[in-house]
């Protein structure tokens, strides 16, 4: 049988004090760790099952210095020192759980292996922390980052130990007792949805990565398995999309405020590129815009970016409409640097990027609910969101017929359905036709046919922006 316990070294130091040591006995074998602290006989209990500092009732707090992992030295107050034990025998007993679960006839050298280079970021908050850098930070998803670290900053409100727990130590109990902490707290039901989905993404790639094994997870893949269910929120059911009269009289209208000129002419370069959203939007420059060859051998001028949401690449043929409104900015606004849009209108540093587009997206649907009222549309169109414009885009191309397979792909969906393979691929030229609409147009007939639509490409240079340069105050939204 396996034991583990802490121990004192037997020699002294010339301070008079002993090495901490964690001793793993098993099968007539004794092997020594070094725990890194350092104690003097009496501020040391050397119990049955495990040693440990003098601590309680009657027992004043005393420091202990710890050589790190790193090499570097920290102080612990008793009872931190007393936790850090508990938690190096932890890993000990997880190790050898391991061993067990995979029937591993182990030896002690493996083990020393395995315990000393246990990589720390098994440990829950380490490998999250880690993530926040590499997954997001590092690609630029700087909100996704901050929710990330909003998220462990609540659990560890929660948790005053969550720096030193393990995947393992993630139950699905713990995620029910945090769950309640936070409504307790105040958090809305989508709040802790959105928590929630935050550490259930922490695992999956802690899975994908190796980091854990597929047993460790807490999160329910069925009805009834006992494990933890992320809150589902219910929202109100509201019109998120216009209806093809109201989408008219939107784009037909001129609006006297060069504001909301300029704002509605972004929501129609929004629909007419199949729904591109927001962060999307403001990012694409000249060097988006790029010539390519269609099926039938003619040159084509196309909007190519790849989607920050799932890092798909896209491509969008410039149809007639669409350089409309490229035109329509590049005489009408001023355009930052190579920026195709007039929404990042100043430097902005790289970790405040994602902060400064949101901010930008929050006045731009405020100025759309006040064209909403403006135009007169009914109640249930007035709460006009950027969104609106991609929904909108679907909607209109399921009354003009088109299938749903060339919905999916126009809107960057993955698949249709998730057991295929993969999806064929339309021509980029066939995707401009079956997703052409024209809201200025007089009839039916030409607003969903591209009767004059240009497929030779007139000049073999991108385009360049009215204003390389623009040192103006920013645009009133």
């Amino acid at each position: 049988m396996t034991k583990i316990r802490t121990i004192l070294k037997s020699t002294k130091r010339s301070d008079g004090k002993q090495q901490v040591l964690l001793l793993l006995s098993d099968r007539g074998e004794r092997s020594y760790f070094t725990t890194g602290f350092f104690a003097a006989p009496n501020e040391f209990d050397e119990g049955k099952d495990a040693g440990r500092f003098i601590q309680g009732r009657g027992v004043r707090s005393f420091n202990i210095e710890r050589k790190e992992e790193d090499g570097s030295t920290k102080s612990y107050t008793n009872k931190e020192a007393n936790d850090k034990l508990a938690e190096l025998e932890s890993r000990a007993a997880d190790i050898i759980a391991g061993y067990n679960r995979e029937h591993i006839n182990w030896s002690m050298d493996q083990f020393r292996s395995d315990f000393v280079n246990a990589p720390k970021r098994k440990y829950f908050l380490d490998f999250a922390e880690e993530i926040v850098e590499k997954e997001y930070r590092q690609r630029g998803q700087y909100s996704t980052a901050d929710t990330v670290k909003y998220t462990l900053i609540s659990m560890k409100r929660f948790d005053s130990s969550l720096p030193s727990r393990m995947f393992q130590d993630i139950t699905p109990k713990y995620l029910s007792d945090y769950e309640a902490f936070s409504r307790k707290e105040g958090a809305e039901p989508g709040t802790m949805s959105i928590r929630a989905r935050v550490i259930k993404r922490i695992f999956n790639i802690a899975i994908r990565e190796r980091v854990i094994t597929n047993d460790l997870y807490p999160f329910s893949r069925g009805a009834e398995d006992g494990k933890y269910h992320v809150p589902q929120t219910k929202l109100t059911k509201t019109n998120q999309f216009l209806p093809m009269d109201s989408l008219k009289k939107l784009a037909k209208t001129s609006f006297k405020s060069k504001q909301k000129e300029r704002d509605k002419h972004l929501f129609l370069f929004s629909f007419y590129c199949n729904g591109i959203n927001w962060k999307d939007m403001a990012q694409l420059t000249t060097r988006n815009i790029q010539l390519t060859t269609s099926e039938d051998g003619d040159e084509i001028t196309v909007l190519r970016y790849q989607r920050s949401k799932t890092q798909g690449l896209f491509e969008i043929q410039i149809t007639d409409v669409i350089q409309a409104e490229l035109d329509w900015f590049k005489n009408n606004t001023r355009l930052f640097r190579d920026y195709l849009l007039p929404i990042i209108t100043s430097k902005v540093e790289p970790e405040k990027h994602d902060a400064y587009v949101a901010q930008k997206r929050k006045r731009f649907n405020a100025m759309l609910k006040k064209m909403a009222l403006e135009l007169d549309l009914p109640e249930s169109q007035l709460n006009l969101t950027s969104y609106h414009a991609r929904h909108s885009f679907a909607m209109a191309l399921q009354r003009k017929g088109t299938s749903v397979d060339y919905i999916s792909q126009s809107l960057g969906h993955q698949s249709v359905k998730t057991t295929k393979h993969y999806l064929a691929r339309f021509s980029t030229t066939k995707m401009a036709e079956e997703t052409y609409i024209n809201l200025l147009a007089e009839t039916p007939e030409e607003t969903f046919k591209a009767s004059d639509s240009p497929k030779k490409s007139t000049s073999t240079k991108p385009r360049e922006p009215k204003f390389k340069e623009a040192p103006v105050q920013e645009q009133e939204s």
